[in-house]
């Protein structure tokens, strides 16, 4: 009896062992790859890699090869560095690749293995700047032309920056006095509420700068109630530019967006960074209908792509709040076929709970017809999805309301004070307005009168609609105060 349980013991061993053994590439009948092949890892890579702040100011760039185990179910375990740079470099190569779970695993005797990868993550170099005590700091001459020698510069800036490069304190900008620098101006850094709600029920913030007409300016950074970035955006003059991010909350790129001349294009990823779509679009211009977005791929979850060179079916699956209580969410699937990248035919879209659901007619990208079918059963038809709040009459009839209403406060009369008024409001779904309020004003009775004005044409706009129904939007104007 003895002799049995051990034998019983020593197979079971051998089994256990037999389970857990690892191959090297050449070993397996076909090697590990990543999903979409390695230009879709190396994109991955370089979309997610945050260069140390340090190493960045010097303008560093290096290779780091990581090794990982490939396991039977497609994910990453076990990375390691093979090749190191330096600390920090290898920590944050570590940390991506840990990231990047969208692998086919390799085969042997017509089974997945677990096999062993080296990948190569590159570091690619930057041009340095200075960056001394947690800001960045530039030095200008007279004519605010960025120069590199401190002794014949005129004015010197500092930006505050964490080791990420996230904006920590306010830009200040100093002029010479001699030996001395002396605080010229200063641009608050800017925190508020941006009133997305996480789990804790406390909202996430917005965080960057703001210019004197209330645009925002350089880096803007949104983070989540727990304070995790969720979104980060340049910012010129008012306007995107740049590259722009959005994250999971595990920290891995959801979406990231690049900006070319007339367009933008965006990859997106799932959640295991697996690639999951490209797509690009147009870029808006004032008076020129905006063409329907171009998409160029799609691939689900699974690794199986489904949309290649823009034709294919889609299924998209996404969490949405419910309309009657934000807090909850349901999932929403919408599905239907492309064609040279645009959506064609019937698209369909519904709830997991089918207490909402649409289906739409589609030529070229551009929708023909649709109808929305609401949780108390209503249907309503439409021609387009969205469609923004609009003054009754057009553009032309609120500038005329405004010359034939406004007046110009006369305490900014005396003041010579001229300038633009912010104001921002909401259109309610029956045209009125609530929520009216200056976001930034000129003084002397102008940001009252401004309100005043605003709050005067409530009931005088068409609401914005989506599918067919009237939904809140909120709206900013700027008014003008110029003395003839």
């Amino acid at each position: 009896m003895k002799f049995r349980v051990t034998l019983f013991f020593l197979l079971y061993t051998f089994s256990s062992f037999a389970q857990t053994a690892i191959y090297q590439a050449f070993e397996a009948d076909s090697a590990a790859e990543p999903r979409g092949g390695m230009p879709y890892l190396t994109t991955f890579l370089q979309s997610n890699l945050r260069k140390p702040i340090a190493a960045e100011a010097q303008g560093i760039g290096g290779r780091v090869v990581v090794t990982g185990i490939v396991e039977p179910d497609g994910r990453i375990s076990d990375v390691k560095v093979v090749n190191a740079f330096r600390p920090d470099y290898d920590r944050e190569a570590v940390r991506v690749f840990a990231l990047f779970n969208a692998w086919k695993p390799g085969y042997k005797g017509g089974k997945p293995v677990r096999q062993y990868v080296n990948i190569p993550v590159t570091f690619k170099p930057n041009p340095p700047f200075i960056y001394e005590n947690g800001a960045r700091v530039s030095y200008f001459d007279g004519a605010d032309k960025l120069i590199a020698d401190s002794s014949k510069a005129q004015f010197k800036q500092t930006v505050p920056i964490d080791s990420l490069g996230i904006p920590s304190g306010d830009i200040v900008l100093y002029k010479a006095r001699g030996k001395a620098w002396k605080e010229e101006t200063r641009m608050p850094l800017i925190r508020k509420e941006n009133g997305v709600r996480g789990a804790s029920g406390k909202s996430g913030y917005l965080i960057g700068y703001q210019n004197g007409i209330i645009q925002w300016n350089g880096l803007l950074v949104t983070v989540d109630d727990k304070g995790a970035i969720l979104r980060q955006t340049y910012f010129q003059d008012g306007k995107r530019s740049g590259t722009e991010l959005v994250y999971h909350p595990t920290g891995l790129v959801a979406e990231k967006t690049e900006e070319f001349d007339d367009r933008y294009v965006t990859t997106s990823w799932y959640t295991n960074g697996q690639i999951r779509q490209i797509q690009s679009s147009a870029k808006q211009k004032i008076n020129v209908p905006t063409p329907p977005d171009h998409v160029l791929t799609y691939w689900e979850d699974t690794g199986r792509q489904m949309v290649k060179d823009g034709a294919g079916r889609a299924v998209y699956q996404t969490r949405t709040p419910l309309p009657t209580d934000t807090t909850k969410f349901v999932a929403f699937v919408e599905e239907g076929q492309y064609e040279n990248g645009f959506k064609e035919g019937v698209w369909k879209g519904r709830y997991a709970d089918d207490s909402y659901s649409y289906e739409e007619q589609y030529d070229k990208g551009i929708c023909q017809t649709g109808k929305a079918r609401q949780a108390d059963g209503t249907v309503l038809a439409y021609k387009e999805v969205q469609k923004q709040p609009e003054f009754k009459g057009g553009m032309p009839a609120l500038g005329q309301f405004l010359a034939s209403n406004l007046r110009y406060p006369a305490d900014a009369q005396r003041a010579r004070v001229q300038g633009r008024v912010f104001i921002t409001f909401v259109i309610n779904t029956d045209g009125s307005i609530v929520d009216a309020m200056v976001l930034k004003g000129v003084g002397y009775g102008a940001d009252e009168e401004a309100l005043r004005v605003v709050k005067s044409m409530s009931g005088r706009w068409h609401p914005g609609y989506l599918r067919g129904k009237p939904v809140r939007v909120k709206y900013n104007l700027p008014i003008n105060f110029t003395l003839q």
